[in-house]
């Protein structure tokens, strides 16, 4: 590599030498031309050949200064490089810039588009290319030690192409004349080339050439598009062609619009034969369609239609896939469109996740509060506890990178969160009987007997005082249980009462309505 760039730099220095020589002889050759005029004595003429014997030395001298000059620029510029991301590309073109250089640079002067004018003084910039061409770039930098060294390097856009092929019909019985329809786009003029039988060779540069295949076999044509710029681009197009005719056709197959990944598609086939056609299975191959697996119909009748679910998984993540589905002899071309997928961002719902952690814990500690001062908030418990599940099941799928059904959950985490909260503030406050009391505060009733019954000193008498006490404490609750007894069998009396003037009331409705019946009278409305 060091010898080539060395060859590379003393062609650049004697090259520089060579044009100075061409010209320096030209003028030399004027020279003797002159004096040959006006000398035309033959001293004269010899004192002239000495003088261009003088001039032609000082000419080497000379050629050799300047070649080492050519040299040192050379050397120089060798030591500053451009380089750059791309070299070449479609439109439109992002290419980043960058210097590779031994020398202390102060500054920098770059021209990107090839118009003479400065584009840009950073070190690295970068340039948008949104116009097929070819582009010389300039740089021109200055060192610390004053001097300014100018490099240049090709930049190459091109046109972008696109190119399509339809073939009518793909599939058939030999001998069978397919015509091959081309569409591409690209710097005009466009060439296209054609090989039908794989064998390298160009056989038709026809844009919509009619081709007619003889044999029986599986053909792969090909054709490559190229423009102006010698852009290309290529396609391959399958022709199937048998001696066996199965009639069948593709009458039609769905879903059409499906996600990426793994998919079932369900072919409706119809026997337009007479003949039943046996063991018939369906495999679709294509630009990003990986084929799994197929079903199979044992037998088709002629004139019925059955159905083969196909499962593959299509590798674009969105866009129009083509592919083609076989059976058996025949070939069916197929659309597909991807549906958009929705791209997450897997730090946010990281974040997303740890903030309804946070409100989660907020609301439990608010559930336990209210619980703790009496509020009937036990069935918001189970609320809370399903959406900690909801949460590790989340955590769980952020850590598989499943982030469309993590997002699904956060969703629903927010809803349950926000049914909580509203939940914990509509809750009410249990309303406290005086059996309720005694069974709260039994525990502290009995201790006060107790420590009643423990005074040094009195202890007889206290014991009198306390079942005294107790005494009256029993009769209390006893007429707080008469009395909540006497009103529940007022209120169960009363609701008897109403039911029985309802039963009397309808009854006395009913012997009206059949009085009334009787007479031939308008029955009675209730």
């Amino acid at each position: 590599m060091k010898n080539y760039k060395f060859l590379r730099l003393l062609i650049t220095g004697q090259a520089s030498a060579k044009l100075f020589l061409t010209f320096a002889s030209k003028q030399l050759n004027s020279i003797k031309n002159r004096l040959n005029i006006e000398h035309k004595q033959k001293d004269l003429k010899i004192s002239v050949s000495k003088t261009l014997t003088i001039m032609k030395s000082r000419l080497v001298l000379l050629c050799c200064i300047i070649f080492s000059l050519g040299l040192l620029t050379a050397f120089a510029e060798e030591e500053v490089t451009i380089l750059s991301s791309v070299d070449t590309g479609n439109v439109p073109l992002d290419v980043e810039f960058s210097v590779n250089s031994t020398l202390n640079i102060i500054s920098y002067e770059w021209d990107l588009n090839n118009d003479g004018k400065a584009d840009s003084v950073e070190k690295a910039p970068t340039y948008n290319y949104n116009k097929d061409g070819t582009y010389i770039i300039t740089l021109t930098v200055k060192t610390q030690d004053n001097q300014t060294i100018s490099v240049i390097k090709k930049i190459l856009v091109k046109t972008a192409m696109t190119a399509s092929v339809t073939a009518t019909p793909p599939s058939g019985v030999a001998p069978l004349t397919v015509q091959f329809t081309a569409a591409a786009t690209g710097k005009e003029p466009l060439t296209y080339s054609w090989d039908f039988n794989g064998d390298g060779t160009i056989d038709s540069t026809q844009q919509n050439p009619l081709k007619t295949f003889d044999n029986p076999g599986e053909y792969q044509v090909s054709l490559k598009v190229t423009d102006a710029t010698e852009n290309w681009q290529s396609k391959i197009t399958p022709i199937t062609v048998t001696n066996f005719d199965s009639k069948l056709f593709l009458n039609s197959y769905f879903p059409t619009t499906i996600n990426p990944g793994e998919n079932q598609i369900t072919f409706i086939f119809l026997n337009n034969g007479t003949e039943t056609v046996k063991d018939i299975t369906a495999k679709v191959v294509g630009a990003g369609i990986q084929y799994l697996s197929s079903t199979s119909i044992n037998t088709l009748k002629g004139g019925d239609q059955d159905s083969l679910t196909v499962k593959l998984n299509l590798l674009q993540n969105s866009g129009q896939v083509s592919g083609i589905v076989k059976v058996l002899d025949k070939s069916f071309p197929i659309n597909l469109t991807l549906t958009e997928q929705v791209k997450y961002n897997k730090e946010e719902l990281n974040a997303k996740l740890e903030e309804s952690k946070k409100k989660l814990d907020e609301q439990e500690k608010i559930y336990y509060d209210k619980k703790a001062q009496g509020y009937l908030a036990n069935e918001i418990y189970d609320s809370i506890k399903n959406a900690k599940n909801k949460l590790q099941e989340t955590q769980q799928q952020l850590l598989t990178n499943k982030l469309s059904d993590a997002k699904v959950n956060l969703d629903l985490i927010d809803t349950a969160l926000i049914d909580i909260t509203q939940n914990l503030n509509d809750v009410k406050q249990q309303q406290q009987t005086f059996l309720m009391w005694i069974k709260d505060n039994a525990v502290a009733i009995a201790a006060i007997i107790a420590a009643l019954g423990t005074i040094g000193g009195f202890v007889i008498k206290a014991t009198s005082k306390v079942k005294t006490h107790a005494t009256q404490l029993g009769e209390t609750v006893k007429q707080k249980i008469h009395s909540k007894k006497l009103e529940d069998k007022k209120e169960e009396k009363s609701e008897a009462n109403k039911d029985e003037k309802s039963a009397e009331r309808k009854e006395e409705i009913k012997e009206k309505k059949e009085e009334a019946e009787k007479k031939g009278e308008s029955p009675l409305k209730e």
